[in-house]
């Protein structure tokens, strides 16, 4: 019952001790950890992230601390790069395979 908000409070200290990415702790925990599917625990991170990423742009945007072009450039190969990866995904489903290859990228990631 504790379980996630103590894998919570642990990888929240991790981040704020190192500054890594909070996603490539607790991702692999809800997978190997909690038994999560790696779409399930992607999908979930991405929302999370999308939510408390959105609201440091805002802080960030107010501020005028954001270099506006760069991340038009980063956008530029990024956003294609997600389209496509959400249309093969689309494409081959969410077979077996490919939840292992997800698990072993992450992994290796």
């Amino acid at each position: 019952m504790f379980a996630f908000p103590i894998a919570g409070f642990v990888v929240g200290a991790a981040v704020g001790m190192t500054g890594v990415g909070g996603g490539s702790l607790m991702t692999p925990l809800l997978i190997l950890l909690f038994g999560f599917a790696p779409s399930a625990a992607v999908g979930t991170d991405l929302l999370y992230a999308a939510g408390t990423k959105g609201f440091g742009t805002w802080l960030h945007g107010r501020q005028q601390t954001v270099d506006w072009s760069v991340v038009g450039l980063m956008a530029s190969g990024s956003l294609p790069a997600a389209l496509l990866t959400i249309a093969w995904l689309h494409h081959v489903g969410l077979a077996p395979w490919v939840e292992h290859l997800m698990t072993i990228t992450l992994c290796v990631a």
